[in-house]
Formats: structure tokens, C-alpha cells, sequence
């Protein structure tokens, strides 16, 4: 049985963008209307295992999906999940970053209870996390960046705008 991820690959079904390295899809079962599945077409089980070049491609594909909904659906807020291993609610075993339109008062329970760590735990955390975290953050490059052309500027401006009409929503 294939993954449901690679099929939407192969049939192009309820696609919103794609290019050679990643798909956008609208899948048929959601937690919102409008909401956008962002995946590499190459099946990474989890977000470890996908190459940080696609990894930051499917970061800035969000973003702009995010950008449409509020645009387009005229929604008040997202939700911008990554379900990652079965411990973390993933039940496709593909990566994928959901963008899940919200509305105030939508009635959508996305809470948890926090809970209280005790203190010898929290730095004992801390002190493995920080070493590993300390190490030197290596990213390959692709492809060689790009001189900024006047289109390129006009995107930026555009992205600018679209800050200012949000920041005009808030109440």
C-alpha cells in the first residue's frame, strides 16, 4: 500500500502548487476548510531524514501558504503543525507541514496542559540539549543564491504589504 502523500504525487489530486522538489495539496479530510498539506515529492519518513535544502523549502512554501489563506480565505489566524513519528500524532509516514486556517472562536481545541518540571530534570535537559544544540549548524547549498532582480524586490514589497493589511485585522 503506498503512502497517502506519494499517491497525491502521482495523481495530482487537489494540488495548489508544485514544483520539481515539493507539492501543496488540499487533502479531502481536514481540520479546516482551506487547510494546506506541504510535503516533499521524494518520501522522507520524518523531518530528520529530509535534506535541510527541501526542509527550508517546504518552511517558506508554508509561510506562503499561510500568507494565501489569510488573503484569500480572509481567516483571522493559522495553526502550523508538523506531526513527526508516531509519538507525535503522525499518522502518515511522510513529512509534511499542515497550515490550518483558524477563525476566532472557531471552536477548533488545540490546548494542552503544560506541566511543571522539576528543577534538577530542567537542567539536566538543558546541559544534553545545549551539547548537542552547540554544534556547528551545517546547510547545503544547493544552489548558488541568487542576485535579487527587480521581480524579486517587488515580492518583498508585496510581503510588507500584506504585514500592514494584518496588522490592520488585529482588534
Amino acid at each position: 500500500m503506498k503512502c497517502e502523500y506519494c499517491e497525491i504525487v502521482e495523481e495530482k489530486r487537489n494540488v495548489v502548487y508544485e514544483d520539481n522538489e515539493v507539492i501543496a495539496a488540499i487533502k479531502d479530510t481536514a481540520l479546516a476548510p482551506g487547510q494546506v498539506t506541504i510535503f516533499p515529492r521524494e518520501h522522507f519518513t520524518i523531518m530528520e531524514l529530509v535534506p535541510d535544502f527541501l526542509l527550508q523549502k517546504c518552511a517558506v512554501l508554508a509561510n506562503k501558504a499561510g500568507m494565501a489563506i489569510f488573503e484569500a480565505l480572509g481567516c483571522q489566524g493559522t495553526n502550523v503543525f508538523i506531526e513527526n513519528g508516531l509519538a507525535g500524532g503522525q499518522k502518515v509516514p511522510h513529512f509534511a507541514i499542515d497550515v490550518i486556517p483558524r477563525t476566532e472562536n472557531d471552536g477548533m481545541q488545540l490546548t494542552w496542559q503544560p506541566q511543571q518540571v522539576a528543577d534538577d530534570e530542567l537542567e539536566v535537559t538543558a546541559s544534553i540539549l545545549k551539547e548537542e544544540l552547540d554544534k556547528p549548524v551545517k546547510v547545503k547549498e544547493e544552489k548558488k543564491a541568487e542576485e535579487k532582480p527587480p521581480e524579486k524586490m517587488k515580492e518583498k514589497e508585496n510581503q510588507q504589504n500584506y504585514l500592514l493589511k494584518a496588522l490592520k485585522r488585529l482588534p
